[in-house]
């Protein structure tokens, strides 16, 4: 600091203002030394508030960041007691839809359990039932298969002394013509006269026969029934048609070849359980059976049997179709139709209702079963199942003679199809054993000589083909008989050698080249 100049500095003279002059002086110094006393305190008091508030500031700092610290761990600790809190809610709320799980499940056993014991009771009843109705059935049907056995190997041995009987007749006037040969004097100019052949028709063979017509006829009035029905409930209506075109699709999607037809055949399987689940209306099955049921109660679900009517017609007319073009499509679907009859759930009272689909083959092809008639005529057209067109109008046509021998041929070559399957193996009962086949075979080989047609050469031909292998498996010796007598022998006893004559024949030579068959 400057120090200011004093106005009595230069008076030395003066003593009082010399004294004055330092008396200023040490009052001057005595301020100055105060003042910088003052701020010599006020920057040590400053340094001090700085350090104080230096170290204010860092002990605000420390305790910001401790409790910013604090404030972090409390928030992790919250966090984490928070995701606890959710896993144990969840986990509890796991438990408690487990154990509400299982609660369900357990009600649910207990009301399977007592529906599967009420089911059970239920089956039991019914499987009791249906045992003693089967094992009645059973005993009915091998007692009956017993006779037509018997009455087939009957019919065997009595057409074998019949034709040996022939055979031996024919060698003696061979003999006495050869004798009488020089005595007889033929003329040219005389014609021989040829005196007609009676013969007496089979009365069991055509009762038989009669009986699967009038079941034809019954089926017929079913449809009448069934379309009025329908016509009452038109949703019924629908479903009917609906399960009527689906038959007749699956059946048309049938072919050749192993496993192939697994999915028709399951989807036919469906329609019939549809079928069977419908119990009303019923009728009268007694109707459609060729012999007499000894069951107390002979209603049966009308929809099942209706739509067994409607498979037989699809089958027929698939033989038809496609077996008179290649006899060999027949055989699968002979598999299918065989195997639906032979299901119990479509049987009634364990019986199979196969008769519905042999009364047609009645109709279609009757000399199956040895029935005749004179082709020129129209009733014996009739009787041999050529098919007449527009029926149901005044003036009805005969089909042509190359439809005629089509349809023949995939008949004969479907019933060998339906006759000739082997169920040795199978858990399922044989809807139409193989005796059918035998006794037609027989009903066949029986007729007159006067009254056999192309026809029965043309069927005969089509149910031997493509079968004979397995009519050996059956039969043995016994078959290897009947063919010999079937394409050597029947061929020759037509009238004249026609085409399906000597067709039949000519079997038997592609037997030896084909399948080493020697006759």
């Amino acid at each position: 600091m400057e120090t200011a100049t004093s106005p009595w500095k230069s008076a030395a003279d003066s003593p009082s203002r010399q004294l004055l002059y330092e008396l200023s002086r040490l009052a001057i110094s005595a301020q100055e030394s105060f003042y910088a006393r003052l701020d010599r305190e006020s920057k040590q008091r400053e340094a001090i508030h700085l350090e104080a508030l230096a170290a204010a500031t860092a002990r605000h700092d420390q305790v910001r960041k401790n409790a910013e610290d604090e404030w972090k761990r409390i928030e992790l600790q919250l966090q984490a007691e928070r995701l606890k809190a959710e896993e144990d809610r969840k986990e509890l709320e796991k438990s408690r839809q487990e154990k509400a799980a299982r609660e369900i499940a357990e009600k649910r056993k207990e009301i399977e359990r007592a529906r599967s014991a009420e089911l059970e009771a239920k089956r039991l009843a019914e499987a009791q039932k249906a045992v003693e109705a089967a094992a009645s059935a059973a005993k009915a049907e091998k007692e009956r298969q017993d006779a037509e056995a018997a009455e087939a190997a009957k019919a065997a041995r009595l057409l074998k002394e019949k034709l040996d009987a022939e055979k031996r007749a024919k060698e003696a006037a061979l003999v006495e013509q050869k004798k009488a040969k020089d005595q007889l004097d033929l003329q040219k100019s005389q014609a021989p006269v040829t005196q007609p052949i009676t013969s007496t028709r089979n009365p069991q063979r055509e009762a038989e026969h009669q009986r699967y017509i009038e079941i034809h006829q019954n089926l017929k009035k079913l449809r009448k029934f069934m379309m009025n029905e329908a016509q009452k409930q038109p949703p019924f209506k629908q479903r009917m048609g609906d399960l009527r075109r689906e038959i007749k699709k699956c059946i048309g999607q049938l072919t050749e070849g192993k496993g192939v037809n697994k999915i028709p055949l399951s989807q036919l399987m469906a329609v019939f359980r549809e079928a069977v689940q419908v119990s009303e209306p019923k009728v009268d099955v007694s109707l459609f059976l060729a012999s007499k049921s000894q069951q107390a109660d002979t209603q049966a679900p009308a929809l099942l049997l209706y739509l067994l009517n409607i498979l037989a017609k699809a089958v027929i007319a698939q033989f038809i179709d496609e077996g008179g073009v290649s006899p060999k499509t027949a055989d699968p679907v002979g598999i299918v139709a065989s195997h639906i009859f032979s299901i119990g759930e479509f049987r009634w009272n364990g019986l199979s209702l196969i008769d519905i689909l042999i009364a047609k083959m009645h109709v279609v092809c009757p000399v199956i079963w040895g029935i005749y008639g004179d082709e020129s005529t129209t009733e014996g057209k009739l009787r041999i199942g050529w098919w007449q067109e527009d029926k149901d109008t005044n003036r009805p046509t005969w089909v042509s003679e190359q439809e005629h021998i089509q349809r023949m041929t995939g008949l004969g070559a479907g019933f060998a199809a339906l006759a000739m399957r082997n169920y040795e193996k199978a858990k399922l009962d044989n809807p139409y054993p193989n005796v059918h086949y035998w006794k037609a075979l027989s009903a066949i080989l029986n007729v007159p000589p006067a009254e056999i047609t192309d026809t029965h050469f043309i069927v005969l031909k089509a149910m031997i083909e493509n079968y004979e292998t397995r009519f050996l498996e059956f039969y043995g010796d016994a078959a290897l008989a009947v063919l010999r007598i079937a394409l050597l022998e029947f061929p020759q006893k037509g009238q004249q050698q026609s085409v399906p004559a000597k067709a039949l024949a000519g079997l038997a030579d592609v037997l030896k080249r084909t399948k080493k068959i020697h006759l």
